[in-house]
Parts: structure tokens; sequence; C-alpha cells
């Protein structure tokens, strides 16, 4: 009796004993665990502001380029996190990092680099470069620029930046034929994207160029292969020359972008990147341009007008586009109004209204316009109050 009656008061103390080792253990390892993902957070949060304040001072992209920290949707680890997890030297275990927390450090501290370098950590990360991107028109811009000039911790490759920029550009580019058309209903996500356009047709140019550097760099041919080489390079130019120049047109007539009309003008103008000089393309160009609002655009257009290039000759027109150039500020369009009083070009002869628009180019630093107010110093020194101190004399 005494027995059972020991073993009976026993059995339930062991049992106390263990159950309460257990729980021990347990709570132990809980609050060492919780202990060491409060230290983490910590860590990471001081991490977070010593990181911010180092992009801050760090020196800024060449060529003044500039970028917004990546964007992720707040629930983007909600979904793509399991597994990820941070390990407890101590004894092994693995903490899980919040997904409030890795929001945290992405969106207060992280560059591209840096989401290019998670997206190797774990497999359900692979494409967070991607999602960041495709967050808005601004981003997506922003990455392709930081893989064409490798900024942000990327390494360069302008491949990749010309595959975002063919995103973005919301247009379906026939390479062979140079004809193009809008991807899509072109409205929303669809709308063409000029820059992206412009992006696109610099690059063409650019490889033109270092064809042609490199070609004539290659001295080593004999005679034959020079003619062989010779004739797939100009093949491999005018290709390039007319998918750039396709690419400059797409921007103009799917993106309304003045400052593709403006180039283009340039390039029959002057026959740059293998484009045919057509002095009747530019003055056409030139006229899209302005009529668009590019002011440049407007000073080239008075111009073609004034000697005939490409168009009939006509001083009202080219005064009329020269004054309307130099009321947006362009100052060798306010020297030519000048000259048209001077000369009675398509206005009354006034040397009084000559003064005046010298006057204003050469406040701007225009020294043909200081060379015409010194040969008409007499009447300027009437109607411009100021000019002696301007001229110096």
């Amino acid at each position: 009796s005494t027995t059972v009656r020991t073993t009976t008061q026993l059995t339930p103390a062991t049992s106390t004993h263990s159950t309460h080792s257990t729980r021990s253990t347990n709570s132990t390892r809980s609050t060492h665990s919780t202990h060491s993902a409060v230290t983490m957070a910590s860590a990471m949060r001081s991490t977070i502001t010593a990181a911010s304040a180092a992009k801050t001072s760090a020196e800024p992209p060449a060529e003044g380029r500039q970028y917004d920290q990546p964007k992720l949707a707040a629930s983007y680890f909600e979904t793509t996190n399991a597994g990820a997890g941070l390990v407890d030297g101590q004894d092994g275990a693995t903490v899980q990092l919040p997904n409030e927390l890795m929001s945290m450090c992405l969106l207060e501290c992280a560059d591209w680099g840096d989401l290019a370098k998670l997206a190797c950590v774990q497999s359900s990360w692979k494409d967070i470069v991607d999602e960041a991107a495709n967050t808005d028109q601004q981003s997506k811009w922003q990455l392709a620029q930081a893989y064409l000039h490798g900024d942000c911790g990327l390494q360069q490759d302008p491949e990749k930046a010309m595959r975002y920029f063919r995103e973005l550009s919301c247009v379906d580019m026939d390479e062979q034929t140079g004809t193009f058309a809008i991807h899509g209903d072109g409205s929303g996500d669809n709308k063409p994207y000029a820059p992206a356009m412009r992006q696109l047709a610099a690059h063409q140019f650019s490889m033109l160029t270092d064809n042609m550097e490199n070609h004539y760099a290659d001295e080593t041919q004999d005679e034959h292969d020079s003619s062989n080489s010779t004739t797939t390079i100009q093949q491999q130019n005018e290709q390039l020359s007319k998918l750039g120049t396709a690419w400059l047109q797409a921007a103009h007539d799917l993106g309304d972008d003045a400052d593709a009309a403006h180039e283009l003008a340039l390039h029959y103008e002057y026959g740059k990147h293998h484009v045919a000089v057509d002095v009747v393309a530019a003055y056409e160009w030139f006229q899209k341009a302005a009529t668009a609002g590019h002011v440049d655009a407007m000073a080239e257009l008075g111009l073609c007008y004034e000697l005939g290039c490409g168009v009939e000759q006509d001083d009202e027109l080219a005064l009329d586009w020269y004054t309307k150039a130099a009321n947006e500020g362009n100052v060798t369009a306010k020297f030519s109004v000048g000259e048209a009083f001077e000369e009675a070009r398509g206005v009354p002869q006034s040397d009084e209204e000559a003064c005046l628009w010298y006057y204003r180019a050469a406040m701007v630093g225009d020294e043909d316009s200081k060379v015409a107010l010194k040969r008409l110093y007499d009447i300027a020194r009437i109607v411009v109050p100021g000019v002696a101190t301007l001229l110096n004399v």
C-alpha cells in the first residue's frame, strides 16, 4: 500500500517537473527568438538609417542623372517572403524577417542594384526587379537609364536597357522595313512614350558610329577582305540609319514629340548618320517642329523662308517665324529680326526698331548684335538707354 501510494505521489511530481522543464525550454527559446527578432529589427533600422544617409551624401550619377527609390507594392513580401529568414548564430535558430521590415529596407534605402542582388537570394524574388519596374512608367524609365549608363549599382548593359525602352515605347517596329505601329490600343499603359523612342533612335545611331570607327581603325585586312568588309559595313550602317530615322519619326507621329521632328530636320539638313541631304525634307520637318512649338525650329524655319531653302523664298514669312522665335527667347532670331528691320526685308525699314532688337540680343551676349549696335551707334544711343555701358564706349 505504501509502495503504491509512494509511486502514485512520485509519478505526478515527475510529470510536473518534465512539463515545467519543457515549458521553460520553449519559453526560453521563444523569448530568445523574440529577443533576436527585436534586436535584428533594431539593427536593421540602424542600418537603414546609415544606408540612407550614405546614399544621400554619395556622389550623384554622371551627367547629373537623378534616380528615385525603386517602388514595390506594399503586399509584395506577403506572397514572396516565404522561406526567407536570418540565422541567429548563437543557437542556429532561424528568425523570420517581418514583411513590414523587408518593405522598409527596400522602400527607404535600396537602389536598383540592391534589388538585382536580392533577386539572387531566393527563387520567389527572381522577378523583383521587373516587379519594381512595372509599378509605373517612370520606374521603368529610370531602370532603363540605370542599365544604359551603369548607374545605381547595376552593371552597364545596353541590351537590357533597350529591352525596357522598347517596352516603354509601346510601338511595334519592323526592323527590316522600318515601318511601325502602336502596340495595343494606344491608351493607358499602351500609350506611346516618345522619350523611349528617341533613346532607341540614339542607340541605332550610336551603333552606326561605332561601326564606322571600328572599321576605319582596322588596317590589318588585305585589299580583297577590306572591300568585302566595307560593303558589309555600309549595308549595316544603312540599316541602322533607317531604323534610327524610323524611331525618330515614330516619336513624332505617335508620340507628338517636337524634339524628334527637329532632330530629323537637322539630319536631313546636314546629312547626319548616313541620312541623305534633303533640303525639302528638312524644311518639312522644321515646319512640323515649329508648328508644335519648338523654338529653335521656329528660327530654323525662318531661315528656310529667308534663303528659299526647301521652300519658296518669302521675307514676310521669314520675319514672322523669326519674331515668334525671338519672343520665345531665341537669341539668333532676335538678331535676325533686327537685321530684317535694318535691311527692310519683309517690313518697312527702321533703324530704330533694328537697334531695339539688336540690343535685346546683345543683352544676352550676342556678339553680332553688339557689332550692329556699334555700326548704328548714333541712333542706338538715342533709342536705347544704357547702350554705351553695354558696348563699353
